[in-house]
């Protein structure tokens, strides 16, 4: 399987993965204090299944994604039928790997995909929207969060993301609320990503 038949199913995934500056969505209380809490996550790893629908393409995969002050890795087992998919990344690097083909390499994520698909597309923001917070330096179309200041809904970039079943996951500043469910639609595009784990802190 060429590179670009088995790196495209997860594009739409690294969408998820985007960017005027935002403002909060709301200016203080309980959204505030969680988005502070939020944005100081340096290590974070979430486990997952993603199930894409699109004219061209449905299916699914299982997702690891981790991040640390350094780098940053997102494993896709099995997807959409095929083998495994494997990016890395660091400051000034970013790798793919994918079965037998030799790695590909990069500067940045944007380059990595336009060297193996010729698509250009930003992914810079996707450890922000998938923390449930909006990514910096891009507009907010809409916002919404519920009483507990949990984000709800969030449009940037042309995406229309909800969030629901938030569960409880021990931090260095507590539990904090993550989302459990993700779903994200853009076009004829629609992904869901069930969360079933979430890691807050070192992830060795």
């Amino acid at each position: 399987m060429t590179a670009r038949a088995l790196f495209a199913p997860a594009l739409a995934l690294l969408l998820l993965l985007s960017g005027c500056a935002t403002q909060p969505l709301l200016p203080s209380g309980t959204w505030a204090e969680r988005q502070t809490h939020l944005e100081q996550l340096d290590d974070w790893r979430l486990t997952g299944q993603l199930a894409v629908r699109s004219p061209g393409e449905n299916g699914s995969a299982t997702l690891r994604c981790t991040q640390t002050q350094n780098d940053s890795t997102l494993d896709l087992s099995g997807p959409f039928g095929s083998g495994r998919l494997l990016i890395e990344g660091q400051a000034g690097a970013v790798t793919l790997y994918q079965g037998s083909e030799p790695p590909l390499t990069a500067s940045t994520a944007e380059e990595l995909i336009f060297l193996s698909t010729q698509w250009t597309i930003p992914v810079t923001h996707l450890t922000w929207w998938v923390r449930a917070l909006p990514a910096p330096r891009l507009k907010i179309t809409q916002g919404e969060t519920n009483a507990q200041g949990h984000l709800t809904t969030l449009e940037q970039a042309g995406w229309r993301l909800q969030y629901s079943q938030y569960q409880p996951v021990a931090s260095a500043n507590g539990n904090l609320l993550m989302p459990g469910k993700i779903l994200a639609e853009y076009g004829d595009i629609r992904l869901t990503l069930i969360i079933r784990e979430w890691h807050l802190g070192a992830t060795d």
